[in-house]
């Protein structure tokens, strides 16, 4: 559920004092749409003074966020995530396939690197003393990413890093109320067939922390993190929290480009490594195999379909018309709706039906 947070909305603002002091900037986003986020995230880096750090909070609804190198098609169910109407998310930092709803909590945080460099396990502190002083839940870091909780060290907490020379970004989830059945539905699927360079997402046990304490909610958590944060860096100028909301795209033509960056299908499917699947299946009409040979734009370059049905014109339709096109359940649908088009019996269109429901289960 949204809500509201008690900071008005005001117009965003670069003051200085001195010339190497830093300022400090608290900011919240007010929607849960991922694309949004991440493109707000960018649009901080790229604008982001010589003196400023940042603190973004914000949360996303349901979403599968892959890392840079990685392969959807390898690390995500897209025709479940497609069906249930979960967005995918790539983004530019590194890290493994993370799935994502407003169970969870996001942080980054973000420095120029003109006069100061990011300090990690000084920003892990900041959320292990916001758990700790409003919630009564020790955490501790784990390892160079991970924030975990007890004797078991149950994950709740994973981060990634982006370095560039002029900026540092640090920024990750807390998972406090996140539904772990949709994290099986949605990430990981079967890869006997899929011949992969990309980067394999690391399982990890995790834990929700409203399972330490119910009282537990997105909205004091990110209090708890500013005050944290505030107490931190008391010593410096800290301004007022921030809103951003989607009607902000219409105001700053540099947020709406990372918008649309971050929307766009050729850099969601289209920044994946080379890989081919090949699947077979055999029906009461005759077996088919498939073989798909994909490459970075998400395109379908090379496509052979192996037969002993009677229709082989239907077959060959079928292969030529998904040469060239993306490898998405969206796309497969439509071809295989223009294949039936171009032939004449309806048991041939019955065969592209079933063809249609098998290959959206194998992507």
């Amino acid at each position: 559920m949204l809500f509201r947070f008690r900071f008005p909305l005001i117009k965003f603002c670069r003051t200085y004092s001195t010339k190497h002091e830093p300022i400090h900037r608290i900011i919240y986003s007010s929607s849960t749409n991922i694309w949004f986020n991440l493109a707000t995230e960018e649009w901080l880096s790229k604008t982001i003074k010589p003196n400023e750090h940042i603190l973004f909070l914000w949360q996303n609804d349901k979403c599968a966020i892959i890392g840079r190198n990685q392969n959807p098609w390898k690390e995500c169910f897209l025709e479940r995530m497609n069906d249930d109407g979960v967005l995918l998310a790539r983004r530019r930092s590194g890290g493994g396939a993370v799935y994502q709803d407003l169970g969870n909590t996001c942080f980054t945080f973000l420095i120029s690197q003109a006069h100061h460099r990011l300090d990690k396990n000084l920003n892990s502190e900041i959320l292990l003393d916001a758990l700790q002083s409003s919630f009564n839940i020790e955490g501790h870091i784990h390892g160079r990413n991970d924030l975990v909780y007890g004797p078991d060290k149950r994950k709740f907490s994973g981060s990634a890093y982006q370095n560039t020379n002029k900026f540092a970004l640090h920024h990750g989830t807390l998972i406090t109320d996140v539904d772990t059945n949709a994290m099986k539905k949605y990430l990981n699927p079967n890869k006997e067939k899929l011949i992969s360079k990309g980067v394999d997402s690391v399982q990890a046990r995790v834990i929700n922390l409203c399972e330490v304490n119910r009282s537990l909610n997105h909205k004091d958590l990110c209090l708890a993190i500013e005050e944290s944060y505030r107490q931190t860096y008391s010593k410096y100028k800290i301004q007022s929290a921030e809103i951003l909301s989607r009607e902000t795209l219409d105001l700053i033509p540099d947020l709406n480009a990372s918008y649309e960056l971050f929307s766009d299908s050729q850099w969601r499917f289209g920044q994946t490594f080379s890989f081919t699947h090949e699947y077979e299946k055999r029906f009461p009409w005759g077996t088919i195999s498939i073989g798909i040979i994909s490459q970075r734009d998400g395109l379908i370059h090379t496509c052979e379909i192996y037969s002993d049905a009677l229709y082989v014109n239907m077959i060959n339709r079928l292969k030529d018309n998904l040469v060239g096109k993306m490898y998405t359940g969206e796309s497969i649908r439509n071809v295989c709706q223009q294949t039936q088009k171009q032939v004449e019996t309806d048991q041939e269109k019955a065969m592209i039906d079933d063809i249609q429901s098998w290959i959206l289960t194998q992507i």
